[in-house]
This record gives structure tokens, sequence and C-alpha cells, in this order.
């Protein structure tokens, strides 16, 4: 999927209800790939739309790229400090009543935006909308199956959130939007190490904690992988990853109880971050493991959490041979 420039441009929806929509991109030396996410924006379906584009100090061609839409867009140029800075930035000088997140080495399908207002119209208590990702290369050819691989959430998710450690089957930044209500409560985002280079965890975190999580249950984004957004080495990944999950829970209870919330949430029962203790040989209880396995809520299907539960013993046996 290629966006191509001599195409109709696509006929804009509108509704009853047309809420300001304002599109945050945030860039940092993404040049190469920063017209396309610009552009794809830019051919929404959806009216009345604000582009944002910060650019965090960036030092490629990225201000050129910036500069060459005139007033077709919003620019921020500012020093570097981060993601979360960035995203702060962007959002202190946005308009609209929901802000949907563009990184700028993404590209969103047309229909995105219209199908997120949709979603917010439908479910006016929801605070965060997201829907699934189809990965691509860096040359935009489809790679693997969209994700999350999970039925959507739509409701009130607090519970289950407290139960499973705050862990919940979001997808990157490119593919979540927020209301003002909720962002006006939360931001701005802490700019500390941890979310200097992923910041988008501080508000999925939260979120189910404020109002209604709804999934939109089909692809409106590519997501491209590239060696700089991916780690290279699996068991590097894994021990970062794990150090992430930590640092978020940390900072994620801290939140809740700044924000007078109640609910405190326990690593003990995040399936991810117990399956890569596993999987770097810190956590040797697999009954514990499978305990966890079939209390996952975000999979109905017995059988699924039977084949999930079979793989780590399957694992284990093949490890011990």
């Amino acid at each position: 999927m290629t966006m191509n420039n001599n195409q109709i441009a696509p006929k804009k929806f509108t509704c009853s209800k047309q809420p300001l929509v304002s599109v945050l991109i945030t860039n940092y030396n993404y040049g190469n790939y920063l017209k396309q996410a610009i552009d794809s924006a830019l051919s929404q379906t959806y009216f009345p739309l604000e582009i944002i584009v910060v650019d965090d100090g960036s030092t490629d061609n990225s201000r050129e790229v910036i500069v060459s839409y005139k007033d077709r867009i919003i620019p921020l140029f500012k020093e570097n400090g981060g993601q979360a800075s960035a995203i702060n930035a962007g959002f202190n000088i946005s308009q609209g009543e929901i802000i949907c997140s563009l990184d700028a080495d993404d590209v969103w399908l047309p229909t995105k935006v219209e199908e997120v207002v949709k979603a917010v119209i439908a479910y006016p208590k929801a605070v965060i909308i997201y829907h699934k990702v189809q990965n691509i290369d860096q040359l935009g050819k489809l790679s693997g199956k969209p994700w999350p691989p999970y039925k959507v959430i739509r409701g009130d998710i607090a519970s289950k959130v407290t139960r499973t450690g705050s862990w919940w089957p979001w997808p990157p930044s490119t593919a979540l939007s927020f209301t003002r209500t909720f962002l006006n409560k939360v931001m701005n985002i802490p700019e500390e190490e941890e979310f200097r280079f992923s910041a988008e965890p501080y508000l999925a975190d939260l979120a189910p904690f404020f109002g209604e999580v709804v999934g939109i249950d089909c692809v409106l984004s590519l997501f491209r992988i590239h060696g700089a957004n991916n780690w290279s080495h699996q068991v590097d990944r894994e021990k970062r990853a794990l150090k992430n999950h930590e640092l978020r829970v940390k900072v994620l209870n801290n939140a809740l109880k700044e924000f007078g919330i109640a609910q405190e949430v326990s690593l003990a029962d995040h399936w991810p971050y117990q399956l890569l203790r596993y999987q770097l040989g810190q956590e040797k209880n697999l009954f514990y493991l499978s305990q966890l396995g079939f209390k996952i809520p975000w999979i109905s299907s017995f059988p699924s959490k039977l084949k999930i539960v079979l793989k780590l013993w399957l694992r284990f046996c093949y490890l011990q041979q």
C-alpha cells in the first residue's frame, strides 16, 4: 500500500456533529518517511482537521519537508527533548476535541479519522480509541498479520486492567486517539528518561481508569518496521522490555495515587512481564505461569488459552532435553 499523489482526493465525510480533530505528528530525523505521513493525514476523508507537526530538533532534511507544506499544516520546531516533550508541546497548541497520534514514519489509511470520529460519537464515554495496524517494511511491503490479534475491546475495563497488572493489548501510538476531556485531566506526560523514546504507554496505561476503551475492528494504519525503531538483538529487546514494564507500573501507580484513584496494579499479575521473565530464565514456576495464561481476559476462547499454556510446557520439555 503506497500513497499516490495523483489519485483523486477521497470524498469528505460529513455528519451532524463535526468535532475538530487534531492530528499530532511527532518527528525526529524521519525526513525520509515524513512526507508520506503528512500526505496520509492530508488525504483523510474527514473534515475539519488541524495537522500539527512537531519536529524534535531533527538534524536531517525534516525541516525542509515540513516547510514545503506552508499553511497546510501547523509546524512546531523545538530543541530535542524526546517524544514525551514533543507530544506535550503539540498538545499544548492543539484545539481539537479529539487528538489522533501519527508517528512520522507511519502512514494512515484515508478513512482513519472518519472511523475514529464515528466511534467517539457512538461511545460518548470513550477516552481512548484504537484500531488495528498492519506492519510494513521500509519500502512499504506488507509484513505479517494485523495487530493486536485479540478481539477488539469496547467498554469499561478498569477492573480487568487492575487484575492484569495494567496490561491490555493496545497498538502502537499511530493507532491511538484520545479525547481532549481525558487529556486535559492527565497531561503533561512526564519527560523523564523512561518516556524519552516511547511516550504513549503513559496515556494508554492511564486511560482505562478514566473512561471507556473503544476498539475499531479493522486496519487503519500502516506501521513501519525499520532499523531505527526495532531493537536488533532479541535478548536485549527482552531485557529492555522487562525494565520498561517495571518503570511503567511504577509511574502508573504513582499517577493513580496522584489523581486520587484507589486502584493499584501489580506486576505479579502481568502476563507479558511474567512471560518475559520466564524467557530470560528469571521465572521457572510453570504452574504459576499456566494460571496466568488461563486468566488472560482478552482471550475468550478456552482452546486458545490452552494452546498458549501448552506452548509453555512444550518449550520447557524441549529445553530439558
